[in-house]
């Protein structure tokens, strides 16, 4: 099997409604009434129109406490929102294959050794067979991908082939203290024996944005 290798990451309201104008035009007219007036008495008198009117203050403070209350109700139905969305696209990233724990090829003592282990800040190991063999091209083959327990990143990984480039395998996201036993391949490769790199991303606990990287060569081998 691989070593484990070590890499070092470097860090890498809405708006107020306008209020109507409630100015209204009046006017009142002189109108002579029944018996007799001096010729020259007869009179009229209008209001040809008034000013606008203002809205009375408690109507103003109803308009301005429903706006509040509106612009809360649609700010906290926003962030309920993009926590919802976070949570369902984050527990989408991981992988369904992934168990926990480690590899069971593993004797009891490398167990605890791998418990035991402190894995600095900055640092990241890696583990995966260094041979991964498959019945044929659509089998599944035994890879042992491991995100080790004093691992302070998720992780992903990606197998490409050397001679073409092209993505062979990639996983979803591993927990620290958890693995992949066995793998398929994207392809329906041949009977062969083929170099591949296996790239390890590491990635942010809380954003899920990669930090760092580390490779390890492989071998995928198809028997038939």
């Amino acid at each position: 099997m691989a070593k484990d290798k070590k890499m070092n990451i470097e860090s890498g309201s809405m708006p107020r409604p306008a209020a109507g104008d409630l100015g209204s035009t009046g006017a009142l007219g002189g109108q002579r009434q029944g018996g007799t007036m001096p010729a020259s008495g007869a009179s009229t008198a209008a209001i040809a129109h008034g000013a606008p009117v203002d809205a009375p203050a408690p109507k103003k403070r109803a308009l301005r406490t429903a706006a509040l209350v509106i612009g809360l109700v649609l700010a906290a139905v926003a962030v309920w929102l993009c926590v919802w969305l976070f949570a369902c696209n984050g527990s989408a990233l991981f992988d369904a294959n992934a168990q926990d724990g480690q590899a069971p090829y593993k004797t009891q003592e490398e167990i605890q050794a791998e418990l035991d282990r402190v894995v600095e800040e900055g640092m990241f190991n890696i583990s995966i067979a260094s041979i991964i063999q498959f019945d044929d091209g659509t089998s599944p083959g035994t890879a042992y991908i491991e995100n080790v327990p004093g691992n302070r990143y998720l992780m992903k990984v990606t197998i490409t082939s050397d001679d073409t480039g092209d993505v062979l395998y990639e996983s979803g996201v591993l927990k620290p203290n958890q693995f992949i036993e066995q793998i398929v391949l994207t392809q329906d490769l041949e009977a062969g024996s083929y170099p591949a790199t296996a790239t390890f991303s590491a990635l942010d606990e809380t954003t899920y944005d990669e930090v760092g990287q580390a490779a390890a060569k492989i071998t995928i081998d198809v028997l038939g």
